[in-house]
């Protein structure tokens, strides 16, 4: 990472014939060798790979588990990611196009491998990052009254055995929560949707519509949803 946190490192995997894993951004690093510590493996791995020095500042509380078939084996992978700073300045000794200084705003999470958006969602020096708010509202014509209901999430720190879940906490109109965890963010991600349009469906509209700069899918499609029913949306300045 550099600049306080604001970009970080990715490369471009190449593995042809693996669905899911050729041409995806992935944060550099590579495989631990017997009777290595793993942080020596991530100062020896990216000088090899990259020729650069780097110094691993913590753990990342968080480990992900990828399963890839190849041509003549199923490969078990477990991931742990270490935030690491650039001793000095220095150029990726690699093909341009491979690898890329990325802003936290810029990375297409879409375009990177499973696991990627959870270790940079921890790195990341940005308290808005993963958190999202939406505020519905209608009136209800049997008491004339408003009635409001919020949708708020953010990613967690659930245990001290390093696991990271998302949460889901809904409010309504007497101000009940209730709360939900979700072990990835594509889950999180449906039950936000699928919350917009029971909503809009029940006769509320959008009043509020937050997230970080850079939209994620969901906000995108939950926006997409309300123009379909015609209801009211937030200024542009909410998203």
């Amino acid at each position: 990472m550099r600049q306080g946190g604001q970009q970080i490192l990715l490369s471009l995997r190449r593995a042809p014939g693996v669905p899911g894993l050729d041409g995806k951004w992935e944060l550099p690093g590579g495989k631990i060798e017997f009777g290595e510590a793993p942080e020596q493996t991530i100062v020896r791995e990216i000088s090899e790979e990259l020729g650069m020095t780097v110094r691993p500042i913590r753990l990342l509380p968080y480990l992900h588990t990828n399963l890839w078939e190849y041509e003549h084996a199923l490969q078990h992978v477990v991931l742990a990611c270490y935030e690491c700073e650039l001793r000095e300045e220095s150029v990726p000794q690699s093909p341009a196009d491979d690898t890329r200084w990325f802003h936290v705003n810029e990375i297409e999470f879409e375009s990177t491998l499973p696991g990627t958006k959870e270790f940079v969602s921890l790195a990341a020096k940005n308290d808005w990052f993963d958190k999202v708010y939406i505020e519905f509202e209608c009136l209800d014509s049997s008491t004339n009254a408003t009635k409001r209901f919020a949708v708020a999430t953010q990613s967690t720190l659930f245990s001290k055995y390093g696991l990271v879940k998302y949460s889901w906490a809904g409010t309504g109109a007497n101000r009940r929560t209730k709360s939900k965890y979700f072990e990835s963010p594509k889950e999180l991600d449906e039950q936000i949707f699928e919350t917009a349009k029971r909503r809009l469906a029940a006769g509320y509209h959008i009043r509020t519509l937050r997230g970080p700069d850079r939209h994620p899918e969901v906000l995108v499609r939950v926006r997409e949803l309300a123009k379909q029913w015609n209801e009211y949306l937030p200024a542009s300045n909410s998203m």
